[in-house]
């Protein structure tokens, strides 16, 4: 029976270490996860706090965004760039952070924030925050371009190359709600643009008779004539004033492509008209 009872005492002190040993190893486990989250979040902080400190370097002067490898500190209450590289580690151990400028173009950069730091003796961690920035000191420039060309498959519109003389914006093309067939006339092959663009909008300028029934809508698409047509105005009967409608065009957009078509429909009372005074895209570039 003593044999016996110092068998059991022996497996009991083991299955006692195998469930200590578990609970310490998930303690430790969960400690070492807990730390790391904390750790990532404060990286997290200090690096997007680089890309901030950047912009207001950027704001003071586009000069001092000078291509390489910077440290940060505060002088006079302004962030400035000073050496290669920054010691962070009062907050992470061994951290440093760096801020690195790249050029993509006159007025253009590419900002990557690098927070580094040691873990643990065998466990290094980074984090990398990356952004770009633009000189906004340096005024858009724009580019008009038109359409040269218009079909008029119903023949109830007027010459529709009067439809399209910015910036004048005097003379119009006109078109009846008595059309039997739709669209009533297509304006297409675009003057092709000799700028590379940072947006581009397509705008169209008409007024309008109001109809007892009678409608007109506009649509374009930039796949071409035949290809699938987005809504700028909807079918309406309402009379307008001097009115601008746009729609945001893929700064890419190829314009041999880009195709607008007005419809109308009579359906009873006297004749109405909407009246076509501008058609063109604006492209905005950098000079």
């Amino acid at each position: 029976m003593k044999g016996q009872s110092l068998i059991e005492l022996i497996i009991a002190i083991g299955i006692f270490i195998v469930i200590t040993s578990a609970l310490a190893v998930f303690v430790l486990d969960s400690y070492v996860a807990g730390r790391l989250s904390l750790e990532i979040t404060k990286a997290d902080f200090l690096a997007e706090e680089g890309v901030e400190a950047v912009s207001s370097i950027r704001d003071n002067s586009w000069s001092n965004l000078i291509t390489g490898s910077h440290g940060l500190a505060i002088s006079g209450g302004r962030w400035v760039f000073q050496g290669n590289s920054e010691d962070i580690g009062d907050q992470l151990r061994n951290g440093t952070r760096v801020i690195e400028i790249e050029n993509i173009g006159q007025y253009r950069k590419k900002i990557t924030s690098r927070v580094n730091w040691q873990f643990s003796e065998t466990r290094p961690e980074e984090v990398i925050f990356v952004s770009y920035l633009t000189n906004w000191r340096i005024v858009s420039q724009i580019e008009i371009r038109k359409p040269t060309r218009s079909t008029d498959s119903a023949g109830r519109t007027t010459n529709g190359a009067r439809a399209y003389d910015y910036p004048d914006g005097t003379t119009w093309a006109s078109t009846r709600y008595d059309i039997t067939r739709d669209p009533s006339i297509t304006f297409y092959t675009w003057q092709l643009p000799t700028k590379t663009y940072t947006s581009l909008v397509l705008k169209y300028r008409y007024h309008a008779d109001g109809g007892n029934n009678d409608t007109y809508a506009v649509a374009y698409s930039t796949t071409g004539c035949t290809g699938s047509f987005t809504v700028l105005i909807s079918p309406t009967s309402a009379a307008a004033p001097d009115t601008t409608v746009s729609a945001n065009l893929p700064i890419n957009q190829d314009l041999s492509r880009l195709c607008l078509k007005i419809y109308t429909r009579r359906v009873g009372g006297p004749t109405k008209r909407l009246y076509t005074r501008d058609i063109w895209i604006e492209g905005s570039y950098l000079p």
